[in-house]
């Protein structure tokens, strides 16, 4: 159980410090950010990896600050500085994959498709995360 709080804490460590490394210097279109809404029922914690031309280029968990269960009000904003970036990635043809963990959950339930973020700097996108263990999960990006 102390082994599960502290990868958990670690998941949201990670999580705002992301979002923090972006919320500085972000004028002039140097980040962008997404959105992830969570319309899922039972899913405590999201983990991602993050791609660019097909790439790996990170991975983090998103989760809620109390460990409560994530819903559509939940503020799961992350925040991709340049930094985060390889020189002469193109953010145009950025991807993320989502993995939702359920209460107490030690692995991931499932992964979804990479979700195609045809990202700019300065822009923000929002992901909506959807589905179930029985009809399989998705991450749409939203119109």
């Amino acid at each position: 159980m102390r082994r599960k709080l502290t990868a958990m804490a670690c998941v949201i460590v990670l999580a705002l410090g992301l979002s923090a490394c972006g919320g500085q210097g972000t004028e002039g279109g140097d980040a962008f950010t997404v959105r992830v809404v969570c319309q899922s029922e039972d899913v405590y914690q999201i983990f991602y990896t993050c791609y660019v031309g097909g790439e790996s280029r990170g991975m983090g968990g998103m989760a809620d600050l109390e460990g409560g269960e994530l819903t559509e009000d939940t503020d799961l904003t992350l925040t991709f500085p340049r930094s985060y970036f390889e020189e002469g990635d193109d953010v145009g043809t950025f991807s993320m994959d989502f993995s939702p963990y359920g209460e107490g959950d030690t692995s991931e339930i499932a992964t979804t498709d990479p979700v195609e973020i045809p990202a700019a700097w300065g822009g923000t996108y929002t992901v909506v995360f959807s589905g179930d263990q029985e009809t399989g999960f998705r991450a749409e990006l939203a119109a």
